[in-house]
């Protein structure tokens, strides 16, 4: 059998989970902090902040597609998206499992994807560029936060959470009847985890297709190329307005 989290046997864990080392979770954000800190330093906290706008906006349309994928039967035989696909369809049926999970391991979740976004991101992009820096950082913490706000999403005490509370208000943070609306069969519909693309996301599969290779494509071409894409927008952007 699979380890199960800690190594122990629970009874509200499905058997479907297993663990996932945490090293990659420090390393990951040792970088993507040092990719931030050197980006900052070489530009100004304008860019820092206007990376950040643009990275949580792509960020939460990769999740709209990364999600409509995961939870496609179809894809359970597909190579390395199989066992997140199998976890994320799973979680319909034991949606607490994020809360009874220590956080790390949430995070650990996205240890292929991060590893696989980063290497390809190291052959395709100038690391030495401060605008890429900025955006490829905040992108790595992007998706820990995603994480976080889908947690918080099955957190019921997390009404009581102030910060939670505000960044709900402010529309940086899905809502807990929001999600649990992609909860209730058939599960077509609000499928961000942060919540800022939703209504686009919506659109595209309700409207426009639900296709699988549409959402297959699309979902390796933003994981790949969302990065890339974005720090070369704000990168001309910033620059033909003296900010960089």
């Amino acid at each position: 059998l699979p380890k199960l989290y800690d190594g122990v046997v629970r009874a509200w864990t499905p058997i479907i989970y297993v663990a996932r080392s945490r090293v990659p979770v420090a390393v990951f954000s040792t970088i993507a902090g040092a990719l931030i800190a050197r980006g900052v330093y070489e530009t100004n906290i304008i860019v820092f902040a206007c990376c950040l706008i643009v990275s949580l906006v792509g960020y939460d349309l990769l999740s709209g597609f990364l999600h409509i994928v995961f939870d496609d039967p179809r894809n359970l035989n597909t190579p390395i998206l199989g066992q997140p696909c199998l976890e994320f369809q799973m979680h319909h049926n034991f949606p607490t499992d994020l809360v009874r999970r220590k956080f790390l391991d949430v995070l650990g979740d996205l240890n292929t994807i991060i590893l696989i976004v980063f290497v390809w991101n190291l052959c395709i992009s100038d690391v030495m560029n401060p605008v890429y820096g900025c955006v490829g950082g905040i992108n790595f913490f992007m998706a820990y936060y995603g994480q976080y706000s889908h947690r918080q999403a099955h957190t019921p005490s997390s009404v009581n959470n102030k910060v939670v509370q505000a960044l709900r208000s402010l529309g940086l943070m899905i809502s807990i009847d929001i999600h649990r609306s992609h909860h209730r069969a058939p599960h077509d519909k609000d499928f961000c985890l942060v919540g800022v693309c939703n209504p686009v996301v919506n659109f595209l599969y309700q409207k426009v297709t639900r296709n699988r290779w549409f959402w297959m494509v699309g979902f390796g071409a933003l994981a790949l190329g969302s990065v890339a894409a974005e720090a070369m927008v704000m990168g001309n952007l910033l620059t033909s307005v003296g900010i960089v």
